[in-house]
C-alpha cells in the first residue's frame, strides 16, 4: 500500500528544567571581556570557532556601528578583540568574514543593542563545503547553503530546525551528542496491532542502513521501560491505526533545543518495514524536519528517494558538529547568522 502525499511532522518545545546561570568554560579566561577604557574606547572581543576544524587563514572580524567599522585583532585559535570609540553609536555589528574570493565559511553577521557587548561573542564558523566523514558517502564534497537548510517548507520546518525563542533563538534543535546511540523501543497499548518479530526486525533494518549511510550509531535497542524512563533520551515507535497520515513523529525539546524524547507513530504495521516512511520517521526522530531544497528522504515522498541522500549525510554531519560546538564552548552565535543577508 502507498504512502499518502504528506508525511506530517510535530515538533513540542517545553519550557526550561533547571535554571540558568553563567557558565565559565576552561579556556575561557584567554578570552578577552568587554571593557570600558578610560581613553574613550569600549573594547569588545570573543573567539571565532571553525565547524570543520579548519584553519582561520584570512578570516577577519570587525565591528560597525553609525560612524564606521573597526577591525579587531585575532590569533590562530580564534580569540579576537577590538574596540569602539565611545559613545557607542546606536547598534554594533559584528561580522565575522573571509577576505577569500573562494570563502571557507560563510560571513557571519551578529548585531547587538547597545550595553549588549558585555560577555565574550563566540561564533561557530558554518563551511561553504563539508567532505562527509564516516559511512557510506565517506569522503564526498557537498556543497553547504545554511538558508536551503533553514528553508521552511510546506507548513514545516526546515531540515535544519533551530530555536525560536529569545537570546537562545538559533540554536540546532538535537539531542546531546552524549546521549547517542538513543535508546529505542516499541510501545504496545492495549487494542494496538501486534508487532512481530519480523516487523521488528524490518525496523531495525531501516535504522542500521541510517546508520551505515551516517557513519555513526544513532540507535540501541531497549526496553519499553528503560526508553520510557524519565531522562532516558530515549525513542518510543507505536501503531496508531485511526491516523490518517502513513507516519507522524513528535519531539519534545528545551528552549536551548536539546531534544528530550521522540515518539514515532505509524498507521500500519507494513509502514514499519518500508524504508521509506520508517526512514522518514527516525529521521524526523533524530531531529531533522522537511525539506524541498535537494533530493532527500525528507522531502516530497513521491520523489523516489527511500534512505539519506548524500546531501542529507552531508548537512545531518554538519548540523551535529555546529551543535556539540555550541552546547560545549557555551556560543550562542552559529547556523542563524550564517543564514542572514546582509
Amino acid at each position: 500500500m502507498g504512502a499518502p502525499m504528506w508525511i506530517p511532522h510535530v515538533g513540542v518545545s517545553r519550557g526550561f528544567v533547571a535554571l540558568l546561570g553563567a557558565v565559565v568554560l576552561a579556556g575561557a579566561a584567554r578570552e578577552p571581556r568587554p571593557v570600558v577604557s578610560p581613553h574613550d574606547s569600549y573594547a569588545f572581543g570573543g573567539r571565532v570557532i571553525p565547524a570543520d576544524g579548519g584553519t582561520l587563514d584570512g578570516v577577519h572580524v570587525v565591528a560597525v556601528d553609525a560612524r564606521g567599522t573597526y577591525e579587531a585583532l585575532m590569533d590562530s585559535s580564534g580569540v579576537f578583540v577590538g574596540s569602539i570609540p565611545l559613545p557607542l553609536a546606536g547598534r554594533v555589528t559584528l561580522r565575522v568574514f573571509s577576505d577569500s574570493t573562494a570563502p571557507r565559511y560563510y560571513t557571519s553577521v551578529i548585531t547587538l543593542d547597545p550595553g549588549v557587548l558585555t560577555a565574550p561573542s563566540r561564533v561557530v564558523l558554518v563551511p561553504t563545503h563539508w567532505q562527509i566523514r564516516g559511512g557510506a558517502f565517506d569522503g564526498r564534497d557537498v556543497r553547504i547553503d545554511p538558508a536551503r537548510a533553514t528553508a521552511r517548507y510546506g507548513e514545516g520546518t526546515g531540515y535544519w530546525r533551530l530555536t525560536k525563542r529569545g537570546r537562545l533563538a538559533g540554536r540546532a534543535v538535537s539531542w546531546a551528542t552524549d546521549s547517542f546511540p538513543l535508546r529505542l523501543a516499541f510501545r504496545h497499548e492495549p487494542g494496538d496491532p501486534t508487532i512481530s518479530g519480523s516487523d521488528s526486525a524490518g525496523f531495525w533494518e531501516n535504522a542500521r542502513a541510517i546508520e551505515r549511510l551516517i557513519g555513526r550509531p544513532l540507535f540501541r535497542p531497549s526496553s519499553f521501560e528503560e526508553a520510557n524512563a524519565p531522562g532516558a533520551d530515549g525513542i518510543l515507535v507505536t501503531i496508531n491505526r485511526g491516523m490518517s497520515a502513513a507516519g507522524r513523529t513528535f519531539i519534545t525539546y528545551d528552549q536551548a533545543g536539546r531534544i528530550y524524547e521522540a515518539l514515532v507513530t505509524v498507521s500500519q504495521r507494513e509502514f514499519l518495514v518500508q524504508s521509506r516512511v520508517a526512514t522518514h520517521e527516525l529521521m524526523h526522530a533524530v531531529g531533522f524536519g522537511h525539506t524541498g531544497a535537494w533530493s532527500s528522504v525528507m522531502g516530497p515522498n513521491t520523489n523516489g528517494v527511500h534512505e539519506p541522500s548524500v546531501e542529507d549525510v552531508a548537512y545531518a554531519q554538519l548540523y551535529y558538529a555546529i551543535s556539540r560546538l555550541q552546547r560545549d564552548r557555551e556560543a550562542p552565535f552559529g547556523i542563524l547568522e550564517a543564514a542572514r543577508d546582509e
